[in-house]
């Protein structure tokens, strides 16, 4: 079964193992399809823009170790202090 995130449900289908840290490029990270969730492996600030959404949103104090709850289409790197990586499948 292939995995898309923009009817992401629950279940095995959802969970990867596979990623890396996320690096900037021109002060944003353009999510890609392949990844599954963003978790934060540092507590800290994140800037991100939901899939789907028009506006970006900051979480604030986010602790390390979290997984942010919805897919994003990218995370801004100005305002964000946590350090992120991605896990795909």
């Amino acid at each position: 079964m292939a995995y898309d995130r923009t009817r992401a449900g629950d279940g095995p289908a959802t969970l990867g193992r596979d990623g890396a840290t996320i690096t900037y490029s021109d002060g944003a990270f353009a999510v890609p399809d392949t990844v599954k969730h963003i978790v934060l492996c540092t507590t800290g600030n994140v800037v991100c823009t939901p899939l789907n959404a028009g506006a970006t949103i900051t979480l604030t104090s986010w602790p390390a170790g979290a997984f942010l709850p919805w897919h994003c289409a990218s995370i801004t790197e100005s305002g964000t202090t946590a350090t992120l990586a991605t896990v795909k499948g």
